[in-house]
């Protein structure tokens, strides 16, 4: 019987396989012989640690007229603005570091 982990890799190696294969999702289930009930829970899983991976936006980082501060701006309209320290950059680098 295969451990937890095994089972884990074995399913997300099956979406990965069904997105190389250019078939529909129902498609590849009826070929691999493969309940879709189960596929479609796989795939959810699949779905959300890439995005959770992923999740990543582009942020635009531009120079002010004030050089004591810094503004981070998402992609949404979201700015963090902060003081200008060493402290400071080196907080934002963790941040978008990590």
């Amino acid at each position: 019987m295969q451990n937890k982990k095994e089972l884990r890799a074995q399913y997300l190696e099956m979406i990965s396989q069904w997105q190389q294969s250019g078939l529909s999702q129902k498609a590849y289930c009826a070929t691999k012989d493969i309940r879709y009930h189960v596929f479609h829970y796989w795939y959810r899983v699949y779905r959300s640690e890439s995005q959770a991976i992923g999740s990543f936006l582009p942020v635009k980082i531009t120079p002010l007229q004030s050089p004591d501060q810094i503004i981070v701006k998402g992609v949404n309209g979201i700015e963090i603005r902060f003081s200008f320290s060493d402290q400071t950059a080196g907080f934002i680098k963790q941040l978008l570091i990590s």
